[in-house]
This record gives structure tokens, C-alpha cells and sequence, in this order.
């Protein structure tokens, strides 16, 4: 698709992402990529756009056209910003200029022809350069300046207009604002107070501005309070306390036990072995139960056993005189006294279960 546009006196045809050319169709040397000093990131086009995406920017053009020639500069404006995004020329850029001149937008039709002429003068638009250009001059009166003077030892300085953050290598500098009512916030981490005034902008005028921002702040609340050092993990909350002497205890029941059903499987076995030397008709279920009861006594004997020897051997372990304790200082002859043998205390017991298994842990006098 594309479209006539008569710029002084001269008419040429303009495809998205092209200049003037004879073809609708554009070559690839013809799109021209956003200079990332020119326009803010989020507008550039991210990689080369592929055949459907020229296609449809090409439709958009004209509806942007279309809306343009209607007076419709708003939805114009939101067409090209959209086309933007894919691929920029010269002459989208001139569109994007007379859509936000017609709408007021003084400061954002400059940049927008400022890129137009440029980029056309690189790529011989001789006319839609100068039409740029003369836009640019007729614009350039219509807009105002504000100077912002600060402290001079004024460090972390932020600046808004309008709410928008305005870069603080600008401060002392002469700002482009559009005409009008503009709020002007300045903040500054050195000093108290917050700087926020509405000046007004007269045509072609230049508003020199002093931020006053109160007192000093003192060096001591600019630097960085050291971080708060944290208090160590507090142990775990220890088990149940258990005595040397319950260990014992419970070493003997253990003990107790396994005996108890060593005997009683030993006597089960033996009357299993009585009932199979001469056995009645119709025993064998009788038989059969005999020997599992047998069979259940040895295996919890067996486990009884164990135990038991498990817990005698902590037991033992709690009372044994400890050989690693520390040696006695010496006396005033300087002979090295003997270290007390270690007493028997109180043992915590605390069960725990994680990822790779369970357990219990001791703590205490061991």
C-alpha cells in the first residue's frame, strides 16, 4: 500500500520503513532502525521485521493516513506510535511531528522532526528534510525553558516535571517545556526538604528556578547505619531428661524379657518336637500353631535381646569415668592434681526425623 503526500511542493510516495521510492514494496537497506540515544527503548524495534509484519505496518500507515486527513490526530498518533515499534523512516517520523504539533504536544513534535530531517538528510529526502526543518524552526519559538538552580553540594538529586523523572545531569541546563502550567518536584538526599512549585511557562520565555531545599541533613543520618547483627539459632528445646539409673532399669526389664521368652519358646519347641514323634490323627492343625507360636516367642526374644544389649551398653557408657576431662590446675607447689573421675547426670533424649532418616539425639554429660 501506498499513499501520496504533497511537502513542499513536491510529491513522492511513502511506505512504512521507507523513504520516498517509486515501489510499494520496500528493500531491506530501506528501514531505518530507532538510534537507541534517539528514542526511549521501549519504541525501538527489537529485531528485523519479518514480510507480514511489514504488511500490516504498511495497512496501519494508512489508516494512520486516513485518520489524519479526518482531523482524527489522536487516533493518527496511537497508528504511527504503534508502527513505531516494528520500523521508523524519516517520514514516519515527520507523521508522528504533525500528529503531536496538532494535539499541543510542543516538546514531542520537535524531537520527532528533529529525527525526520535528520534521518532524511542521510538518506538524500532533500524535500521532506527541509519541510522538517521548517517545522522545526516555526516550533522551536512556541516552546518555553526552565533552568533549575540547586545547591551546588547537593548530591542524589531527583527531579520531576509533570511528573516525569527528568535526568539530573539537566539541572543548571535549559529544559524544553511545552507552554502552560508546569509542576516542578526536586528532592535531594542531603538536604530536609522537598522542593515542589507550579511555575508558569510563557511562550519563547526562559524560567530560571531555585530549588529551595531547607537544611542540611547531618552526616550521620546520610551514612548507612551498620546492619543489625543476628543473634545466634537458639538450640533446640531438649527431650525429656533421662537418668542413668532409668537406662539401667530399662536395660534389665529388657534383659528380663528376653529370657522370660527364650524359655517359654524353648518349651513351646519342645512339646512341638513331642506332638511330632507320635502324632494323633487330626493334629496337624494343632501342630501348625504350635509351631508359629514357637517361632513368634524366639523372634521377640531374639529382638528383646538385642535391646537390651543396646541399653546396657548406654548404661555403662553413662557411668564410665570419663578419661578425656580436662587436667586439674596446679596447686601452689605447682604439683598437678589428679582430675575427678566424671559423675553420672541426667541425660536428654530428643527424637528427630529428616530427610534422610530418623534417630534420637543425646544431650547431657556423657
Amino acid at each position: 500500500m501506498e499513499h501520496r503526500i504533497t511537502i513542499g511542493g513536491v510529491v513522492f510516495f511513502a511506505v512504512v520503513g521507507v523513504g520516498p521510492a517509486a515501489s510499494a514494496e520496500p528493500s531491506p537497506e530501506g528501514i531505518e532502525r530507532v538510534p537507541p540515544a534517539a528514542v526511549a527503548s521501549d519504541t525501538a524495534p527489537s529485531r528485523a521485521p519479518s514480510a507480514a509484519e511489514l504488511a500490516s505496518a504498511r495497512h496501519l500507515f494508512g489508516l494512520g493516513l486516513a485518520a489524519e486527513d479526518s482531523g482524527q490526530w489522536a487516533e493518527a498518533l496511537e497508528t504511527y506510535e504503534r508502527i513505531s515499534k516494528i520500523v521508523v523512516s524519516p517520514s514516519l517520523w515527520y507523521h508522528l511531528g504533525v500528529c503531536h504539533e496538532a494535539l499541543g504536544h510542543v516538546v514531542e513534535a520537535l524531537n520527532a522532526f528533529e529525527l525526520a530531517a535528520s534521518g532524511a538528510t542521510a538518506r538524500k529526502e532533500l524535500a521532506l528534510a527541509r519541510e522538517s526543518r521548517s517545522r522545526l524552526e516555526k516550533l522551536r519559538v512556541k516552546t518555553s525553558q526552565i533552568v533549575l538552580r540547586l545547591p551546588e553540594d547537593a548530591t542524589g538529586v531527583r527531579v520531576e516535571i509533570d511528573g516525569e523523572p527528568i535526568h539530573a545531569a539537566l539541572v543548571g541546563a535549559a529544559i524544553l517545556v511545552g507552554p502552560g502550567a508546569r509542576r516542578v518536584v526536586v528532592e535531594a538526599e542531603n538536604y530536609a526538604a522537598r522542593f515542589d512549585a507550579t511555575v508558569q511557562a510563557e511562550t519563547g520565555a526562559v524560567v530560571e528556578l531555585r530549588a529551595e531545599l531547607g537544611r542540611k541533613r547531618p552526616l550521620a543520618a546520610l551514612r548507612p547505619s551498620a546492619p543489625a547483627r543476628q543473634a545466634p539459632p537458639l538450640a533446640p528445646a531438649p527431650g525429656p531428661r533421662v537418668s542413668p539409673e532409668v537406662v539401667v532399669g530399662a536395660a534389665a526389664a529388657l534383659a528380663a524379657g528376653a529370657v522370660v521368652t527364650g524359655v517359654m519358646a524353648y518349651d513351646v519347641r519342645h512339646s512341638f518336637l513331642k506332638m511330632n514323634e507320635n502324632p494323633a490323627p487330626g493334629s496337624l492343625g494343632e501342630r501348625q500353631a504350635l509351631h508359629d507360636r514357637g517361632q513368634a516367642l524366639a523372634v521377640t526374644s531374639t529382638v528383646l535381646t538385642g535391646a537390651a544389649l543396646i541399653a546396657g551398653g548406654f548404661a555403662t557408657y553413662l557411668f564410665w569415668p570419663s578419661s578425656s576431662s580436662s587436667a586439674a590446675p596446679p596447686d601452689a607447689a605447682g604439683r598437678r592434681l589428679s582430675s575427678a573421675p566424671r559423675m553420672p547426670g541426667p541425660t536428654a533424649l530428643s527424637p528427630w526425623i529428616g530427610v534422610e532418616g530418623a534417630g534420637v539425639a543425646v544431650q547431657g554429660v556423657l
